[in-house]
């Protein structure tokens, strides 16, 4: 075994790099995936206070 070879950076994964196909960025993915939460949330508490 080649001591160097452990020591080598590893190589750069392009795909890794590229933005989501929806929405534009990870960000904006996640402030979605957030709000739908709050908004389940929020739907679920007042229907179960309206309801109850």
């Amino acid at each position: 075994m080649n001591p160097d070879a452990s020591k080598a950076a590893p190589e750069k994964r392009a795909e890794l790099d590229d933005a989501p196909p929806v929405l534009g960025s990870w960000r904006n993915i996640y402030l979605f995936v957030v709000g739908a939460f709050v908004l389940f949330v929020s739907l679920t508490w007042t229907l179960t206070w309206v309801y109850s």
